[in-house]
């Protein structure tokens, strides 16, 4: 399945890590109920290998607003992401354009995007290392439980919390626990929820995504907890490929999150600027 690229000691393709991440949304946005989705305009729509997702209630949160597979082969000269960004613009949404790099279609997508009043903005790092043993320590302090229902804990809520997002946002992640291929958790300190994180298992490839913290328990060591324990949990599913991403690092921009990512073992694959239309 690679295409040539390695990182964290295993090989992978660009392609199948983006059309992992489709459905890792895809999923995301699935999960919302009909009635409340047409309340808040949470949309998702195809157009050909173009996804775009939209929530008009958060119209200026750009990671809830995405047009994915800009760099699919066909998606420029058929006119798909044309298609697809029209229809996010039409719902007022301040929507990313993710541009995946080195690929045949990366330098006519950035070209069309430009030409039509996008620009690169701030950009995703992707992160890829294969199944080894974690060799990093975590607290002893923190119990990791896996989740097997989405009433069993209030994972949906403290990742729209750690996100900054509004209440019901939580509904785009408290059904995930019981979706097919997903494996979501929560950290406990003393007896009390403080962190999440999920991952998607897709074949041999898994996505590591939803990791918030509570602001009471952050630096306490929960999502090193969540980390090493998804780690061993994809290797026992047969996984040979862990991807995971978060914004790039730049010096008005700490991250936690970007150090945890690193002590994990996996390696920076590739950055991939979020294209926007300002306005």
């Amino acid at each position: 399945m690679a295409d040539g690229k390695t990182r964290g000691g295993v090989e992978f393709d660009h392609r199948q890590l983006d059309r992992v991440e489709r459905r890792f949304w895809r999923d995301i946005w699935e999960s919302v109920p009909g009635d409340l989705a047409a309340e808040r305009g949470v949309e998702v729509r195809d157009f050909g290998p173009v996804q775009a997702s939209v929530a008009t209630a958060l119209r200026g949160v750009g990671m809830m607003n995405l047009v994915l597979g800009a760099t699919a082969p066909g998606a420029v000269g058929d006119g798909y992401l044309a298609a697809a960004t029209e229809w996010a613009q039409a719902r007022g949404v301040a929507h990313y354009v993710p541009v995946t790099p080195g690929l045949p279609e990366t330098e006519p997508a950035e070209r069309w995007l430009a030409d039509n009043g996008f620009a690169p903005g701030y950009a995703w790092m992707k992160f890829a290392r294969d199944v080894h043993p974690p060799r990093f320590a975590v607290p002893a302090d923190i119990e990791v439980v896996e989740l097997t229902d989405g009433e069993q804990e209030p994972f949906g809520m403290i990742a729209a919390t750690g996100f900054g997002l509004p209440a019901w946002a939580a509904v785009f992640f408290a059904d995930l626990p019981e979706r097919d291929d997903w494996r979501c958790y929560v950290a406990h300190i003393d007896g009390e929820t403080q962190a999440c994180a999920a991952m998607l298992v897709d074949g041999d490839l898994a996505e590591l995504g939803i990791a918030a913290t509570l602001e009471s328990a952050r630096g306490r060591g929960c999502q090193r907890a969540l980390l090493h324990r998804r780690i061993l949990d994809a290797a026992a599913a047969g996984c040979r490929t862990l991807f995971v991403e978060t914004g790039e690092r730049v010096p008005d921009r700490p991250s936690a999150s970007y150090r945890n990512i690193l002590r994990a073992g996996f390696e920076e694959a590739y950055l991939r600027p979020n294209w926007t239309r300002p306005g």
